[in-house]
């Protein structure tokens, strides 16, 4: 039943039981002429045919609409199933108004030129199949503007953590002594260091809008972000980037790169006697970010939400998840690349 209810777009419980009886009614008096009052009267034998043949029209094809939705579930798909869904309900609708054995209207010795019920099935089947489609392109309609909404928020609160990260007071109080200890024994050296800490808040600004950046584009933000670790760490953190050119203009979560990063540095030492490494590469059109698994002695508290609000914004954009591989040496994650613009 769940499932019927997603490729029709609503639970059409009652809008069957209502609309069957109702369309059953009406019919007889639309095509047929039938009244209460004069010949051809309308007879509990006329509403019953009427009903009957009704039901088996709208419950046919219903089950024609349910199952090319559920062959072509994409909207883009959606004129190759329309073509193919009314030829079904066109070939039913016929076979139903010629093999049932009874022709309207047997309830009245009254000659009138009646339609056929060809036609009738036809005509009551584009009703019936019309009201479903507006009411899936609606259901469709709803389910974008809430997807968009919700990916709306993760990529507002990506940003958030984001920048909440970078105003920590940890984050601060950290690179302000580094600063500081490099700001007299070499002032060229310190003024980098600000250029980068400057360019790190000027991205953050630049795609707090953004669903999507080029990976040229969050590869500038985590030359930025590494560069300011290196140092505080110098060589006791050791960062490979290879990513080819060829990938620069495709597209990737913001922020996604310096949160995996993030991690490393969070769960594993970083030392001199155990120097952490870290690759980033491009493995069958995806983004691998490998690090060797040193985990700290006393475990650092985490929500776990920086991986997981990487993971919200793909499943949304794409409908699957980032995966993570941990080995007995190393943790991996495997972020997606999206198209080009």
């Amino acid at each position: 039943m769940r499932n019927n209810e997603t490729a029709l777009g609503f639970n059409d419980k009652w809008f069957v039981l209502l609309g069957i009886p109702v369309l059953g009614f009406l019919t007889p008096i639309m095509y047929f002429g039938v009244r209460f009052t004069r010949e051809p009267r309308y007879s509990w034998l006329a509403f019953a045919f009427s009903v009957a043949i009704t039901a088996l029209f709208w419950l046919g094809n219903r089950w024609i609409i349910i199952r090319t939705r559920r062959k072509f579930p994409l909207l883009a798909q959606a004129p190759k199933r329309i073509a193919i869904m009314v030829l079904l309900m066109f070939a039913f609708t016929f076979a139903v108004s010629n093999f049932n054995g009874i022709t309207p209207p047997f309830w009245s010795n009254v000659v009138l030129p009646y339609p056929d019920l060809n036609i009738v099935g036809m005509v009551n089947t584009l009703i019936i199949a019309g009201i479903y489609e507006v009411i899936w392109y609606q259901a469709q309609l709803r389910l974008s503007m809430q997807g968009q909404e919700d990916l709306r928020n993760e990529s507002l609160q990506a940003q958030i953590r984001a920048l909440k990260t970078q105003v920590d007071p940890h984050f601060l109080f950290n690179n302000l002594n580094t600063l500081s200890s490099v700001v007299h024994s070499d002032p060229d050296k310190a003024e980098h260091f600000i250029q980068q800490l400057s360019k790190l808040y000027r991205h953050m600004l630049e795609v707090q809008d953004t669903t999507l950046v080029t990976v040229k584009e969050e590869l500038g933000l985590l030359d930025a972000y590494v560069y300011l670790l290196k140092t505080r760490f110098g060589d006791n953190l050791r960062v490979t980037i290879d990513v080819p050119e060829a990938y620069h203009d495709r597209r990737i979560i913001p922020f996604a790169l310096q949160i995996v990063v993030e991690n490393a540095m969070k769960h594993n030492v970083v030392s001199a006697a155990r120097p952490l490494n870290v690759k980033i590469e491009v493995v069958q059109d995806k983004i691998v970010v490998t690090n060797n698994l040193q985990r700290k002695m006393h475990a650092v508290p985490s929500t776990g939400k920086g991986l997981e609000n990487i993971n919200s914004r793909v499943r949304l954009l794409r409908e699957q998840e980032v995966e993570s591989v941990v080995t007995a040496d190393h943790y991996i994650v495997l972020l997606p690349i999206f198209p080009a613009v």
